[in-house]
């Protein structure tokens, strides 16, 4: 990769890194709640992190329905950039059954994909006068409703019509703010020779693709006044399978595609550490584990253009979250 591939890959991967690190303070302060109410409030605070995060994970897998002739190959670095809706971007405290806490009127809060002020956020009130909880402000969102994803692809033409994928994102350390890893593995095979009115197109592709993305990352989490933390951590393991149907047109510059298929994604947020919360007869350790979980079909289309060796392409998947992927590379054969 050239120096400006490799310094935009680390700056997409900085972002990813901070865009899911920042969890990690409102995520502490949900402990003044007690644990059981900590893990209902986090796992609707983080939910569209999790869902975006397996849905860029689906994504990205193609630039062209054509498979490579034996021998060819291309190498490929995009960034998938998974949108959260409107309707992910805040949720319903009233909503969410909370154990040892009221919320008044005003129970709609920012998810971490959101963005309010303080004064319009929900204030949480102990059941208990006088117990251990205290009243206190839900925390805000990140005000960035996008996650994007970073990766290195590499595709291989093999014999009978067929092509293996590998992708991945190194191991990239960044001290306190976090590392990240991502590998999978995909299978494409072309459809042509088997339909009769593709096969006596010479432009239109038709293939079958089916690939497996596995996601793995480590944020630290640090105290506060009011809770103080040892070793704490949010580990993120998440997985993403997808199998689609491509169709597409490829002339000598210009390529088109598109595909639709179904997905399912499973992510897991641990919560790890000791945590102990000010005025608390307790502490937590390793408290919860937080599981989203996603399926369906999407559409997507895109279009690539070819200059000699050199390919740049971008496409636009429609589903419960939209992913724009947007990538260059090296495309031979």
């Amino acid at each position: 990769m050239s120096l400006l591939i490799r310094r935009s890959f680390v700056v997409f991967s900085v972002l990813m890194v901070s865009n899911l690190g920042f969890s990690q303070e409102p995520l502490r302060d949900f402990f003044q709640a007690g644990k059981a109410d900590a893990g209902i409030l986090t796992k609707a605070y983080l939910k569209p992190y999790g869902e975006m995060l397996g849905t860029a994970l689906n994504s990205g897998w193609y630039n062209s329905a054509k498979v490579h002739k034996l021998g060819g190959f291309d190498l490929t670095v995009s960034v998938m950039s998974a949108v959260a809706p409107t309707s992910a971007q805040t949720f319903d405290v009233g909503a969410l059954g909370l154990q040892n806490f009221n919320v008044g009127s005003n129970s709609i809060a920012p998810t971490v994909a959101g963005e309010m002020e303080e004064s319009m956020r929900p204030v949480l009130t102990p059941d208990v006068v006088g117990g251990e909880y205290g009243e206190f402000t839900l925390p805000n969102g990140s005000g960035n409703d996008k996650l994007p994803i970073p990766m290195v692809q590499l595709a291989v033409g093999l014999p009978f019509h067929t092509e293996v994928m590998g992708r991945f994102v190194p191991t990239m350390d960044f001290g306190d703010a976090g590392e990240v890893s991502v590998i999978g593995f995909g299978l494409k095979h072309s459809l042509k020779n088997y339909i009769p009115f593709v096969k006596r197109v010479p432009f239109l592709q038709m293939s079958v693709l089916a690939g497996y993305t596995s996601f793995n990352s480590s944020y630290g989490i640090t105290g506060s006044n009011e809770v103080s933390v040892e070793n704490g951590e949010l580990a993120i393991s998440s997985g993403a399978f997808t199998t689609r149907l491509l169709l597409g047109a490829n002339f000598p510059v210009v390529a088109l595609y598109t595909g639709m298929g179904y997905g399912s994604t499973n992510s897991d947020f641990d919560v790890k550490g000791t945590y102990g919360v000010s005025g608390f007869s307790e502490t937590f350790t390793d408290p919860f584990l937080l599981n989203y979980s996603t399926s369906g079909f999407d559409f997507n289309a895109g279009v690539r253009l070819r200059l000699g060796f050199f390919a740049i392409h971008a496409d636009y998947t429609v589903g419960d979250y939209s992913v724009l992927t947007a990538g260059v590379g090296i495309n031979i054969r």
